[in-house]
């Protein structure tokens, strides 16, 4: 995903400064995309370039003046081109693979000390997750009236449920797996063992 794509989904909804789409990021995205303040803002300066945004300069009574985006017609288009593009393939970066790959370099405990170290993690979220999300989307939904657009969002976080249970359920079998000792052997030099 790309985060000009993102910006403009919720531009899409309301009209915002930079400011409200960190707090909208912080409100629904940020749990599987996150942006910096600094991104968000030098990303809309190239939207702007692009004409897929336009911004006016709103003052206020006793308050410092604000930018304020709106999407243009090229930004929806743009948008929607992007929402009905299929993607080839997955994303597939995942870096603690690459060390789970090269595990056997460590020491069996090691190891197991980073699989329970991504397992803790992986049901610390599950648990933001399930206290979280359900009610920022009930609350964005009713904030916004954007009642047609909250079971999307669910669908969304019904994915983010399935892959963190997914992730302990593979911790777990992994874990069980050094318990029996079924051929996962690790040299304590670093080594692979021969």
């Amino acid at each position: 995903m790309s985060l000009p794509h993102a910006l403009l989904g919720l531009i899409n909804y309301y009209p915002a400064t930079g400011y409200d789409l960190k707090n909208r990021f912080h409100e629904s995205i940020h749990f599987f995309w996150n942006a910096t303040l600094p991104q968000i803002y030098r990303t809309l300066n190239q939207m702007e370039a692009q004409g897929w945004v336009e911004s006016a300069v709103e003052h206020q009574n006793g308050k410092p003046s604000k930018k304020v985006y709106r999407i243009t017609g090229a930004g929806r288009g743009e948008f929607l081109r992007w929402l009905a593009e299929t993607y080839e393939e997955p994303e597939r970066r995942m870096a603690t693979l690459v060390k789970v790959f090269f595990g056997n370099q460590l020491s069996r405990e090691e190891f197991l000390a980073q699989v329970q170290a991504w397992r803790s993690l992986h049901l610390k979220l599950l648990e933001q997750y399930e206290r979280e999300i359900p009610p920022a989307i009930d609350r964005y939904s009713s904030m916004t009236g954007l009642s047609r657009e909250a079971p999307f969002w669910r669908m969304t976080f019904d994915f983010g449920m399935r892959h963190v249970r997914m992730t302990i359920e593979w911790c777990d079998a992994v874990i069980e797996g050094l318990a029996k000792d079924q051929g996962l052997t690790s040299s304590p030099s670093g080594r692979p063992s021969e």
